[in-house]
């Protein structure tokens, strides 16, 4: 799903460029100008004494689908952290909130936008207030260091959305709070919408339903998960920003009627809540990312791969970084490359538990992940998530 980021970064990008030239109709959600009365989307999310004293290009460059600022019930001298921040307008309405004793960081992928929001920050004269470039997916910032994070419409453009919230969580402090706006879907969405990538950037084809936002979030760790619907879309919204996709609008609109919304997501992090750990698996060049692959498949890694996805299954973080593919996440770990620098590639594959070496020269079984992860193993467990037997050739 490489290309829904870059398609992202694209247009994101794009919009940024032409806010930043004075360019009032730059697209937002739906193909509609951004803030235009008629967009479904993001009309009418922030009243005239929210925006009074914002720079109009932090208006302008709002591609939001709601206010999480007005309902997070963000306090003085807390630490707010905007996933996908944009032009900046969310962060700078929270540092007003959390007052000159607090901080709110803005995260954001692309250059163009950071280039603006900066921008926005100078104008506006805040100086409680710091963006950061990175992705939603792998937050640049330690454990346990945000009170609150929010996000608008930003969290359903991400292909890996259990890394997105599992990222919120380690970020979070114990008892932090989790308050976004996001477009969400009550039911199926259809494949035409979803097949569109266009669409992903139009803040629809990567809804997630309800309950299954809900249940990612559980899965996460966080508790007192709440989904309160802001707005909900009629046939003609949907004929709106489904407009200029290149699809037939009249046969797919009926289809869409009533199951896209707004709505606000709250949850919180467990007072008592500890890190859930880090399982990184640096592999041998692979002919692909899991090495299942081609005529003479290793056995080892038949079993490997079902033991990940039954640990992923379970609530595991476990990521995979094949030599061959992404040579620069070994050069840029410490660690690795000093492993690699000792031993050789030779000695791969290598195994990080929260950054430090725990197995060296083979990949672990499932009840050393069960073990890495706090997973209680059931008895007798012999099969992965998709059925597949761990050690045999059914995967």
């Amino acid at each position: 799903m490489s290309n829904v980021k870059d398609i992202v970064m694209e247009k994101y990008g794009d919009t940024a460029r032409r806010v930043a030239a004075g360019d009032r109709g730059a697209s937002c959600c739906g193909g509609a100008p951004c803030c235009d009365t008629t967009d479904p989307i993001t009309s009418g999310l922030y009243d005239e004494a929210q925006k009074n004293g914002l720079p109009e290009k932090a208006i302008l460059a709002s591609l939001g689908c709601g206010n999480p600022t007005a309902l997070a019930e963000l306090k003085p001298g807390e630490t707010v952290l905007d996933l996908g921040s944009g032009g900046g307008i969310d962060v700078l309405l929270s540092a007003k909130r959390v007052g000159p004793a607090g901080k709110a960081y803005g995260l954001d992928m692309t250059d163009d936008m950071l280039a603006l929001a900066r921008d926005n920050q100078k104008k506006a004269g805040v100086e409680n207030v710091e963006f950061l470039k990175g992705e939603i997916e792998n937050i640049p910032l330690p454990d346990n260091s945000v009170d609150v994070i929010i996000s608008n419409c930003v969290i359903n453009l991400s292909a890996d959305k259990d890394r997105v919230l599992s990222e919120a969580f380690r970020v979070l402090k114990p008892g932090g709070r989790f308050a976004v706006s996001d477009v969400v879907v009550r039911g199926k969405v259809p494949e035409d919408v979803r097949k569109n990538m266009l669409l992903w950037v139009g803040c629809i084809a990567g809804a997630l339903e309800d309950d299954l936002y809900a249940e990612k979030l559980a899965k996460a760790g966080f508790q007192g998960i709440e989904i309160e619907p802001t707005r909900i879309y009629s046939i003609e919204d949907a004929r709106t920003f489904l407009s200029g996709q290149g699809i037939d609008v009249d046969v797919l609109a009926p289809q869409v009627d009533g199951k896209f919304m707004s709505a606000f997501i709250r949850a919180m992090k467990p007072a008592g809540a500890k890190r859930r750990p880090t399982i990184q698996v640096f592999d041998p060049a692979l002919c692909c990312s899991t090495g299942v692959c081609g005529a003479d498949v290793d056995q080892a890694l038949v079993s490997f791969s079902a033991d990940t996805a039954w640990a992923k299954l379970n609530g595991a973080l476990v990521e995979r970084f094949n030599l061959a593919q992404q040579p620069m996440a070994f050069a840029d770990n410490a660690v690795v490359k000093g492993f690699l620098e000792r031993s050789g590639q030779e000695a791969l594959p290598l195994v990080l538990v929260n950054g430090e070496v725990a197995l060296a020269g083979r990949y672990p079984n499932r009840a050393e992940l069960a073990r890495w992860a706090g997973i209680a193993p059931a008895a007798g467990e012999t099969k992965s998530a998709d059925g597949c037997c761990s050690g045999s050739k059914c995967c």
